[in-house]
């Protein structure tokens, strides 16, 4: 199943990121990566039935962009748009 993810930064620092996730805005999990190594740990998860499925791309997504060593604002991500923030299952 396909779905939109909202990807937003919270806050940087030297050792890490912390993303806002989840469907749209006020309802919206978080997770951090270790710039470093990549590790990735959800902190809280999104008030939706399917959290684990909203954590899962969005971890998939932020570690693609850590890869490339970036660390995005914000994004919307669509199904049909590989151009955003977002995972395929």
């Amino acid at each position: 199943m396909a779905f939109y993810v909202l990807i937003l930064k919270e806050k940087e620092d030297e050792t890490g990121v912390t993303y806002r996730f989840g469907p749209h805005e006020d309802r919206l999990g978080s997770l951090w990566i270790d710039k470093l190594s990549g590790e990735i740990k959800e902190l809280q998860e999104t008030p939706e039935q399917n959290s684990q499925a909203f954590f899962q791309r969005a971890a998939v997504k932020v570690w693609q962009n850590w890869k490339k060593g970036a660390f995005p604002e914000k994004h919307l991500g669509h199904p049909e748009n590989d151009l955003v923030l977002i995972a395929y299952p």
